[in-house]
């Protein structure tokens, strides 16, 4: 007995010499692969940071500033920027244009041809006795007129009956349901809620061109890029590319 057991000690102790022998074969024959590997990658890497050198891959002054998501500081700001035509990105209608051809269609769009940039108002947070509207535009043209509100959803949830008092505001201050346009801006152009508006005059809105849904990413996102091609101002290219990243992720 004693003697079969030491037979079968030296049969393992064999084994595990020729599992090591094996072993060391396999990894003489792989190192050699993985030095190239390891070789490719180091000139992928270096390749990677001349090129991130001189493109800065990463750089976004809204992240750096941890604004990307800020509805408030960020967002409605620069969309109020651009939708103002005497802003300072010096470009005009360009992007009021491009915003307004996105979303308004047949007859309604001939309100918004031929506007005169003297006749617009774009302002900020009005505070008005229906609540604070985030974005507000007014033509006063005879024949261009018309208002437009834009609510503004990054994060924040909706309000008691906000779009409900929003579009008793214009109303009340003389525009119908033929100047009137009430988008409800979101990160993925959601409803609003039954909270905001009823769902039976919220269908009645949209039916007739009122009411649009609109969203970060896909209407705002592709109405930035027209609007980089477009661009004269290599500085206002610059900021609208960095704002077209941030846009992206949502």
């Amino acid at each position: 007995m004693e003697g079969d057991i030491t037979s079968i000690e030296i049969l393992i102790g064999e084994y595990e010499a020729l599992k090591l022998n094996f072993e060391q074969e396999r990894i003489d024959e792989d190192i050699p692969k993985y030095d190239s590997l390891l070789n490719d990658f180091g000139l992928m890497k270096k390749e990677y940071h001349n090129w991130n050198r001189q493109e800065a891959e990463k750089y976004n002054i809204f992240h750096i500033l941890n604004i990307r998501h800020g509805e408030t500081k960020t967002h409605t700001p620069y969309l109020i920027n651009l939708l103002n035509p005497k802003a300072s990105h010096a470009q005009g209608l360009l992007f009021f244009n491009l915003f307004i051809n996105s979303i308004a269609l047949g007859e309604k769009n001939k309100l918004y041809q031929n506007l005169k940039v003297s006749n617009l108002r774009v302002k900020e947070e009005k505070s008005t006795e229906d609540g604070r509207l985030d974005i507000f535009i007014e033509s006063f043209g005879v024949k261009e007129k018309f208002v437009i509100v834009i609510e503004n959803k990054i994060n924040a949830k909706d309000q008691g009956e906000q779009l409900s008092r929003y579009y008793s505001h214009c109303k009340k201050i003389g525009f119908n349901d033929d100047n009137i346009l009430l988008i409800y801006l979101t990160k993925s152009g959601v409803e609003a809620s039954d909270f905001s508006m009823l769902p039976k005059e919220r269908e009645r809105l949209k039916e007739c061109g009122v009411l649009i849904n609109m969203s970060y990413r896909h209407d705002i996102k592709n109405i930035i890029k027209i609007y980089i091609q477009e661009l004269k101002s290599e500085k206002v290219k610059f900021i609208a590319q960095q704002y077209l990243d941030i846009i992206k992720t949502f």
